[in-house]
Formats: C-alpha cells, structure tokens, sequence
C-alpha cells in the first residue's frame, strides 16, 4: 500500500536529501524519525542492571568534595 502526503517542495528535498545522506530511501528514513520499526525500545532489566553495576565500579567512594567555591569556570579557566 502507498499513500500521497501533501507536503512543500522544499521539505520534499529536505527529506530526500537526509535519507540519501543516510543511505536510506526517504520512507525508511521517515520510519526511522517515527521511531516505526524499531523492535528495541529500551533497555532489558539485565542490561539496566550491568550498566548500573559498571557505574558503580567506576565510583570511588573515597574522593573529598569539591570546595564549595567551585565553579564552571574553575574548569575552563583553572588559572583565573
């Protein structure tokens, strides 16, 4: 089945363009904006649980808190 949708020349090409770009025909890159298709649509509980164990590995629980005066531009600026 195909349908016509009544869209503006330019965001014809837009869309063109963008699926081509991608190496998609513009209904698969349509599907893929819609999120049609898309048999994943989250994390499992196991690899919730894996990612959060990795986190947590990652964590030390011996680092001292920043100074309150801590700032962004401490971090971009660390000299001034």
């Amino acid at each position: 089945m195909s349908a016509v949708l009544e869209i503006n020349e330019e965001t014809a090409e837009v869309l063109a363009n963008r699926a081509k770009a991608l190496g998609l025909s513009v209904d698969e890159y349509l599907k893929s904006l819609l999120g049609v298709g898309n048999e994943k649509q989250g994390a499992s509980d196991s690899e919730l649980e894996e990612f959060m164990a990795a986190m947590e590995s990652l964590a030390d629980e011996d680092v001292e808190p920043l100074p309150s005066s801590f700032s962004r531009a401490d971090i971009y600026f660390p000299e001034g």
